[in-house]
């Protein structure tokens, strides 16, 4: 207990410096047909044309939501941003740390928004960016193993086998399909843009992320989804399941070539990119962590997802997930590790599957890493942070509590 309180007093500091940090997002609006109420979508961690759905439990840590037409959000998720819709659905236990503009809402009784309510608002809330033209190779590439890198350049399929690595050396890289298969890594080394024309799929646990010194907007995925002209059709093994994420309408539009082939990932993977998607829906599986940001036409959100914008972390409180020691408040059900600026998300995800984890965010000033465990009690707590210390890691600095967010003594 002594050593909890030790590190609560020095958690506070850093608490002060992570509000410093700063994270931007930003596309140019080519659309310019419509007045739109925002020009500049660097603020949204997630924005659709059409439609967003936050199963249960979702966390946004940071970053605001937005959509021309509906935001549809199960119980218990809690949003640590603004909303702008036409149309809001609040199921219960969910809270908007936030305000909230609308046309029409239906709040549940036992959800809460607890910034401004503002009705009506102005439509369309934003354009997306075009997708700018480009060229598909003719070279395939399955990747097998861990030694494996790729130039920037223009090719047609790209495979990464199961348990696979493929480290990207930056810059624009133009393909047909992207598939990453489970438990499979990708690396960007340097700033990367990946133009898709076909399909991005992404199978269970699979993991996108930045090397060393970069940040997740340093990649960006522009995805259309729709096969390239005069290209014979052929059958992709999940064709079946790609077809059951759209309805007759949205099939009938991608035959016609209206509509893009839905972009899907499986759960519990863990992404850092910004993904512009504007003909296509995007569907996030399960217990998986997104740092960047999701432009599309259609967004959903599976249960437990973790959202954050901005590359510091806020992380969202419920009232069972603190404790008080001493007449501090901290999380019963994290761990904050503090690696040294050698380490990168990869070391992180050794981590978190060490103390069994999901990574919640990070902070790119002192490299920290906040994990979220399935801990209830302190002696439980104290067990996980004890596995961390005992690697003696010579790339983790210290590992702890974490405390809310301005924290104040509890009397």
């Amino acid at each position: 207990m002594e050593r909890i309180k030790n590190h609560l007093k020095k958690v506070k500091t850093h608490h002060v410096i992570s509000t410093l940090a700063v994270g931007g997002i930003a596309f140019t609006v080519l659309n310019f047909n419509n007045p739109s109420l925002f020009t500049d979508l660097s603020g949204f961690v997630l924005f659709a044309q059409e439609e967003i759905k936050l199963e249960q439990a979702v966390q946004v840590s940071s970053g605001d939501i937005g959509s021309n037409g509906k935001i549809d959000i199960e119980k218990d998720v809690i949003v640590n941003g603004d909303l702008f819709s036409k149309e809001i659905i609040i199921d219960k236990n969910s809270t908007i740390n936030g305000n909230a503009s609308f046309n029409k809402i239906k709040l549940h009784k036992d959800a809460k928004i607890l910034g401004a309510q503002t009705k009506p608002v102005q439509l369309p809330i934003a354009n997306l960016p075009e997708i700018p033209d480009f060229q598909i190779g003719t070279q395939n590439f399955k990747f097998e193993g861990a030694a494996n890198t790729l130039s920037a350049g223009s090719y047609r399929d790209i495979v990464l086998e199961k348990n696979s690595r493929l480290e990207l050396s930056g810059g624009v890289y133009n393909l047909r399909k992207l598939e990453l298969r489970d438990n499979s890594i990708l690396i960007f080394n340097a700033s990367t843009t990946i133009n898709i024309q076909f399909k991005l799929r992404g199978h269970d646990r699979i993991s996108i992320l930045p090397g060393l010194n970069l940040k997740p907007d340093d990649l960006k995925i522009n995805y259309i989804g729709i096969r390239p002209k005069k290209e014979k059709e052929e059958k992709e093994d999940d064709d079946d399941e790609i077809n059951s994420e759209m309805d007759g309408k949205e099939k009938k539009g991608h035959k016609e070539r209206k509509i893009g082939r839905p972009v899907v990932f499986g759960k519990e993977s863990f992404l850092n990119f910004k993904l512009l998607a504007s003909k296509a829906s995007v569907h996030i599986g399960k217990e998986s962590t997104i740092r960047g940001q999701v432009l599309a036409r259609k967004i959903k959100i599976g249960k437990e997802g973790i959202l954050s914008l901005k590359f510091y972390f806020s992380i969202p409180s419920k009232p069972e997930d603190l404790v008080v020691v001493e007449g501090i408040r901290f999380f019963i059900n994290v761990v904050e590790v503090n690696f040294t600026d050698s380490a990168t998300s990869e070391d992180a995800l050794r981590i978190a599957e060490l103390i069994n984890a999901k990574i919640l965010g990070f902070e790119p000033i002192t490299n920290l890493y906040a994990f979220e465990i399935p801990t209830r009690t302190v002696k439980e707590l104290e067990t996980a942070i004890a596995k961390v210390e005992a690697l003696n890691d010579t790339k983790i600095e210290n590992a702890g509590e974490s405390v809310p967010f301005t924290p104040e003594p509890v009397p």
